[in-house]
């Protein structure tokens, strides 16, 4: 509730409190009751009404590795400055949805999506939403610990459940995420069905500050990132070194060159921090 609307309230109760004192409604015998005001919520913060939240403890984002939401991991930097980087090309092209691709499995996408969608709302400024359409090999689920996942994206496109049903917020300010309940055979069906197409449209236009990020299905796997890269403003490549071929690179950015590539991520790198101290 926002503060004016609190101050409103907290006014009607007063001439409520008079009203019924001056017409004698409260004998001797019946003391009166006292009306607690709720606190509003605090500055900045978001009361997720129907958005089911599922607080990620400290210990789940080391084990997993997301270290962009624990303020004294060194590590966190780096993702701090990626997200500097994505948000000043965005603005540059006024996009809002940026894609997480890689070559194949294992390469670090969903790891780095994940970082980046928290590195991002920490920010005040924006709000975001994380979004697996990775939808043969789910795992933000698994990052961010959500033991339950009774709706997902599958249920929306397969026409099941409620959109709104199946967003969760990890305990993190201004993240939602959007999870895949369970593997599915026919994702290139789902992703290029008229609903999924409505809904990355209305994704990206429905809240002015909010980013959305999509963490994509490996690009040399399947045609699955072909179908929805047309739909998102920019895109972002992670390699991992020493496992990543040359030849798989090339053919990553040339299916990349016509979705506005912001740059690529060097993922598992063996070279050392040049700056310990910051």
């Amino acid at each position: 509730m926002a503060g004016k609307d609190w101050d409103a309230l907290e006014k009607a109760l007063r001439k409520a409190r008079q009203v019924t004192g001056s017409q004698g409604h409260h004998s001797p015998e019946e003391p009166k009751r006292n009306v607690t005001v709720p606190a509003p919520p605090p500055l900045g913060k978001i009361v997720y009404q129907r958005t089911r939240v599922e607080n990620v403890s400290d210990d789940c984002l080391q084990s997993n590795r997301l270290v962009a939401g624990l303020m004294r991991d060194n590590l966190a930097d780096i993702y701090r400055m990626l997200r500097a980087q994505v948000l000043k090309r965005l603005r540059a092209t006024d996009g809002s949805s940026v894609a997480i691709c890689s070559a194949n499995v294992g390469e670090g996408k969903t790891l780095t999506a994940a970082n980046l969608a928290i590195s991002i709302a920490l920010e005040p400024t924006h709000t975001v939403l994380l979004v697996d359409l990775d939808l043969r090999r789910p795992r933000i689920q698994e990052y961010f610990g959500l033991e339950k996942v009774e709706v997902g994206l599958c249920d929306y496109l397969e026409g099941n459940a409620d959109l709104a049903d199946a967003f969760a917020n990890p305990g993190i300010n201004g993240l939602v995420l959007l999870p895949v309940r369970r593997r599915l055979a026919n994702s290139s069906e789902l992703l290029s069905s008229p609903r999924m197409q409505h809904l990355l449209a209305e994704l990206k236009t429905r809240y002015s500050d909010r980013i959305v990020i999509y963490d994509l299905p490996p690009l040399l796997a399947s045609d699955d990132s072909l179908v929805v890269l047309p739909h998102i403003d920019a895109s972002l490549l992670v390699v991992r070194e020493g496992v990543t071929r040359e030849g798989e690179i090339q053919k990553s950015l040339r299916l990349l060159d016509n979705h506005n590539l912001l740059g690529t991520v060097l993922n598992d790198s063996s070279e050392t921090n040049p700056h310990p101290y910051y």
